[in-house]
């Protein structure tokens, strides 16, 4: 049977590390799992933190999920780029050092404080679950025009459990002086002090953006630099900060684990958006308030039509499942994207 013929509004959009990605709606996609074993056991990872997530109360901050099974999740529709393509649009660089020469914009200052804010939001919701994500990095954090949230959980597990590894500058490897975080030259234990490490180094590719030590050329051979900052990280060596006083501070504090938990940090993040609604608004940041009485505040303050949201969620859960019934992740789950039929195409919806 031709897939495309049964399911014509089915598009193939994305190939990520474990799964590929279809939208299947302007507002859902659904991402199934690669054929390989590790791909297959990495997808029941993330299935099993969606379980937990299924439980509990939503944050805004965190891709919102309408349906799962162990041959697709079905999540928003996230419409336009990472952070990492985002940030790197802006960019001018060396081609033969990959150094970044030239930063020709940065999002606007009342737009960064909310992002960051909205990433200390997402952070502390899996801390309240008692996880740590564990894979915090520009890739895995998606927009929709302004709005931010955090993605991408096959690497999630409990506080506590052997951080399995992240890459320069968003994790690193402990020294000699920090014992009691796990064995030197490992990445320790997933917990705040690696959670917030992470996002200190996001917030400083926001604020600032490009990478730590990603302006300046390290080492003579530029297939040096990456190991050379890794053994920077190590020793806590940093760049200097000398952008803005009050996120400069969070940044650093996030680098030397000066906060207990992230829920605190997230506390730090708020303070940054006190007061500052009229500048967010004036600098094109749109938040969409809504006035009317009866109704519930979201986590960021504004009021939203509670009711208005749960009928949505819930008529986007009975697409997607009456999808599934169909045969929709039977029949995806069942080859590749071009075995199937499909060519790439990273396709958008402007509305």
């Amino acid at each position: 049977m031709d897939i495309q013929r049964q399911f014509p509004t089915v598009h193939w959009i994305w190939g990520g590390g474990i799964s590929f990605v279809y939208e299947v709606h302007p507002l859902i996609v659904v991402k199934v799992p690669k054929s390989g074993e590790f791909e297959r056991k990495q997808f029941i990872r993330e299935l099993e933190i969606y379980q937990i997530f299924s439980q509990n109360r939503s944050c805004s901050s965190i891709v919102q999920c309408f349906s799962f099974s162990e041959n697709g999740i079905f999540l928003e529709y996230m419409r336009d780029m990472s952070l990492s393509s985002r940030i790197q649009k802006n960019h001018i660089r060396d081609q033969q050092t990959m150094v970044v020469t030239r930063v020709e914009k940065l999002e606007p200052l009342p737009l960064r404080k909310e992002w960051m804010n909205d990433l200390a939001k997402a952070v502390a919701f899996l801390e309240s679950l008692n996880l740590a994500h564990g894979d915090l990095r520009p890739e895995n954090i998606l927009l929709d025009r302004n709005r931010l949230k955090l993605s991408d959980f096959d690497s999630t597990a409990e506080i506590g459990t052997k951080f399995e590894a992240c890459m320069a500058p968003y994790g690193r490897i402990l020294n000699s002086h920090e014992t009691d975080q796990g064995e030197r030259g490992t990445f320790g234990f997933l917990g705040p002090r690696t959670e917030q490490f992470a996002l200190g180094s996001l917030y400083y590719l926001m604020n600032y953006g490009f990478e730590v030590y990603g302006d300046r050329c390290l080492t003579k051979d530029p297939y040096d630099h990456g190991p050379k900052v890794v053994d920077l990280l190590q020793d806590m060596e940093f760049p200097k900060l000398d952008g803005n006083p009050l996120i400069d501070d969070i940044i650093d504090k996030c680098w030397h684990n000066k906060y207990a938990t992230v829920s605190e940090l997230a506390a730090h993040t708020q303070k940054l958006l006190c007061g500052s609604t009229d500048t967010a608004e004036n600098n094109g940041v749109s938040r969409n308030k809504v006035t009317t009485t009866g109704r519930a505040n979201d986590d960021s303050g504004y009021k939203v039509d509670q009711n208005s949201v749960e009928e949505d969620f819930t008529s986007k859960k009975a697409f997607c499942q009456d999808l599934e019934k169909r045969g929709l992740l039977r029949v995806l789950s069942s080859g590749e994207p071009e075995q199937l039929g499909f060519t790439f195409d990273w396709y958008r919806h402007s509305s």
